[in-house]
C-alpha cells in the first residue's frame, strides 16, 4: 500500500454546534487547527491514511487529523522552497515520522517508526504531482468542511489565504 491521505465529508452538513463557540484573539494556528478538527469530526467528516505495509492508520479526524493539520504550513514551505518536509504523527500509538524528499518528478518518503510497529518498506515513492493533489484535495476538503459547518475559523489566515490562492500551495 503507498502512502496516501483523504479527507471526506458528507455532502449534506448541518451547521456544527462547536463552530458556534466564540474564538479567542489568542488562538493560535495548532489551537485553530485542534478546534477545526473537532467541528469535522462532529460533522461526520472521515480521515484515511495508509502506507510503509499498512492499509489503515487507524486515524481519528478530531485528534490524529490535527497532528497531521497542524504541520501542514511547515511541509507546504519546505516542499515548494527545497523539496523537502517532515511530518511528526505523534499520536499516542501511531508516534512515527514520514520525511520527504523530492527525487526527479516524485518524492521520496521516509518512515521512522518509534514503536513495535515497523514500516514494511521503510522507504516509498510517491509521484509528485500524487503527493501535491493529496495536499491540495485535503486542504480544500478541510476548508468546505469548516464553511459548510459555518465555522469562522476558515475565515482566519492561513486558511483564508489558501481558499483565495493569495498563498500559492506549490
Amino acid at each position: 500500500m503507498t502512502f496516501e491521505f483523504s479527507l471526506t465529508c458528507p455532502s449534506e452538513i448541518t451547521t456544527s454546534i462547536l463552530a458556534s463557540e466564540p474564538l479567542e484573539d489568542s488562538d493560535e494556528y495548532e489551537c485553530l487547527v485542534m478546534r477545526a478538527c473537532g467541528i469535522l469530526s462532529e460533522i461526520g467528516c472521515k480521515f484515511h491514511i495508509a502506507g510503509f505495509g499498512s492499509e489503515d492508520w487507524g486515524f481519528d479526524v478530531s485528534y490524529d487529523m490535527s497532528t497531521l493539520m497542524e504541520q501542514v504550513p511547515e511541509l507546504l514551505e519546505g516542499l515548494a522552497s527545497d523539496g523537502r518536509g517532515e511530518i511528526d504523527f505523534y499520536s499516542q500509538g501511531v508516534e512515527r515520522t514520514v520525511t520527504f524528499e523530492r527525487v526527479g518528478e516524485a518524492y521520496a518518503l521516509h518512515c521512522h517508526s518509534r514503536t513495535k510497529w515497523k514500516p514494511s518498506p521503510e522507504v516509498e515513492y510517491v509521484d509528485s504531482v500524487r503527493m501535491e493533489t493529496m495536499l491540495t484535495e485535503l486542504i480544500s476538503e478541510f476548508l468546505s468542511g469548516l464553511e459548510a459547518a459555518s465555522s469562522e475559523i476558515s475565515t482566519l489566515d492561513p486558511f483564508r489565504t489558501w481558499r483565495s490562492g493569495q498563498q500559492r500551495l506549490f
